[in-house]
């Protein structure tokens, strides 16, 4: 992660900011304490030891959050070389590009339906002839093609939105908030908001972009099974048992190929609409749950 990564920062800016605020806080201590004592105030000197307890507490959250951030960012470089942000937009990368070339095969199949769902053909003399499409069935799935290809505009806007929130938490929650919340937590007036904007910024900087690289590494492996497993043959058969009549005349037309219409757009968008519709929601859950589950952590078991 890009703070850890950072020793500069991290020694320069948040190390010192969070000495100097500790120091602060121990003077504002030791004051209080000797005020007790001079003007014999005994709630100075409960002050003294709350504020005493809850510096030691402020500590040991700063070494612990800041320690495993940092371990948990170098075990995942360490066994996956890379960082779980670019996991996650990677995968994302991978799965839109994916839902683009099914959004063509969708647009193109509509495109083929639509011109053989124009052939007719003229039965009898002109005067008492009738005309018939020569390829009724075409229509049905011109329809059918045309709104999978509706519907496909706003999942891809659902996978562009999750990169942009990846990008967004990796600038701003770990490098920014994550610190703030830590430091915050040390003056007693922040001590509330400080449970809930560090919770904030573990459960989204840490916990959010893990359960991508969770997802990077289950789906596409997940794909590729399915892929190798499924057969366009049984398609074409279960096909043929509801569409009898338009199979035989795709059977006998040859105008497109089944597998590179139907079946392989299909079966990827079952896959996307995956990623796109439950997989980040969750992710959202689970994250929504450990910030509710560890503010109350904090604040009412070291508060």
């Amino acid at each position: 992660m890009a703070l850890c990564a950072n020793d500069a920062f991290l020694y320069n800016v948040i190390y010192s900011t969070a000495g100097m605020a500790l120091a602060t806080m121990i003077s504002v201590v030791i004051i209080s304490y000797m005020a007790a004592n001079f003007f014999r105030r005994p709630e100075y000197e409960a002050f003294s030891s709350i504020e005493l307890y809850q510096l030691a507490v402020s500590a040991f959250l700063f070494i612990s959050i800041f320690g495993a951030t940092c371990f948990a960012a170098e075990m995942t470089e360490l066994l996956t070389g890379r960082d779980p942000y670019e996991i996650g937009k990677e995968y994302l990368t991978f799965i839109n590009q994916k839902m683009l070339i099914t959004a063509a095969s969708m647009k193109a199949a509509v495109l083929r339906f639509q011109y053989h769902a124009a052939w007719s053909m003229r039965w009898g003399p002109a005067a008492w002839g009738t005309i018939n499409l020569t390829f009724p069935s075409a229509v049905l799935f011109e329809r059918i093609f045309d709104f999978l290809s509706i519907i496909i505009v706003p999942f891809t806007a659902s996978l562009m939105v999750q990169q942009l929130i990846l990008e967004a938490i990796q600038a701003v929650l770990i490098p920014f908030l994550l610190p703030a919340a830590v430091l915050t937590r040390i003056f007693p007036p922040l001590r509330d908001a400080s449970a809930f904007l560090i919770s904030v910024a573990i459960g989204f900087g840490i916990l959010f972009p893990y359960s991508y690289a969770m997802h990077a590494y289950i789906v596409p492996k997940m794909m590729e099974k399915t892929f190798k497993q499924a057969s366009s043959q049984q398609f074409e058969e279960r096909l043929a048992q509801q569409y009898p009549n338009f199979m035989a005349e795709v059977s006998y037309s040859k105008f497109f190929s089944l597998e590179s219409i139907l079946f392989d757009p299909l079966l990827t968008l079952s896959y996307l609409l995956l990623q796109a519709l439950f997989l980040p929601a969750l992710s959202m859950t689970l994250t929504i749950a450990f910030i509710r589950s560890f503010t109350k952590f904090i604040g009412q078991k070291l508060g």
